[in-house]
């Protein structure tokens, strides 16, 4: 089970990541299987990392307005790109509103707390979950970030749940079977991230993976 700061998620990637790694390191194999809210996480641990991948496949939902999706960024309308798709809701287990943004603007692109409470009074159907996943191309790469702050996240400096939807969302507005994407985020934030993310088509749908390396940073016992 996974929580952040106000509620229960129902999938999230570096958790899976790294719990699969830890036990990995106990003995208990390169391939697990975690049950999640959101459906099964396969993870293989590889190359002093893990790879998940996501509990379900690709589910769009609706269409924001460029307008609102801009005020909760904090940038004008036409920082917004929308020559592939509009902001829309997306999913692999976590629902996200997905934008492509400029690279220029990427960079100067800060979450207003007050455009993000009024959506979530307008669009009542995403709750405090109201996750704005901005993407710039970088080159072959992708360049993201993630805020969420009616949630308790201003910004995210890695989010595999949101960037395992974005690769799938990438290649089902393509027609290529599968695809692979190098993805930096938080950079911004002094905390520079590199995922590795793919997506392939499936009979049930578009299916993603996500994977990056993993670094023990403490251990400890709890007494119960």
């Amino acid at each position: 089970r996974i929580f952040n700061r106000t509620a229960e998620m129902p999938f999230a990637g570096h958790p899976s990541a790294g719990t699969g790694w830890v036990l990995s390191q106990m003995g208990k194999g390169q391939a697990l299987r975690l049950e999640v809210p959101a459906g099964i996480v396969e993870v293989s641990i590889e190359d002093g990392g893990g790879v998940i991948a996501a509990p379900q496949a690709l589910s769009l939902g609706v269409e924001l307005p460029v307008e609102r999706i801009a005020a909760c960024a904090g940038l004008s309308p036409a920082d917004i790109i929308v020559d592939a798709h509009r902001p829309i809701e997306a999913t692999v287990g976590v629902t996200f509103v997905i934008a492509q943004v400029t690279p220029e603007a990427l960079g100067r692109a800060a979450p207003d707390l007050t455009a993000f409470r009024q959506a979530a009074i307008d669009f009542p159907e995403f709750g405090d979950r109201l996750s704005l996943h901005l993407y710039a191309r970088d080159g072959e790469g992708l360049r993201a970030r993630m805020f969420a702050p009616n949630s308790g996240t201003v910004e995210d400096p890695a989010t595999g749940s949101a960037n395992a939807t974005l690769a799938a969302l990438l290649l089902s507005l393509s027609d290529a079977p599968q695809g692979a994407w190098d993805i930096i985020q938080g950079v911004e934030m002094g905390r520079p991230s590199r995922l590795r993310a793919g997506a392939r088509r499936t009979a049930d749908g578009v299916r993603a993976t996500i994977g990056g390396g993993c670094v023990p940073v403490l251990s400890g016992h709890a007494s119960v």
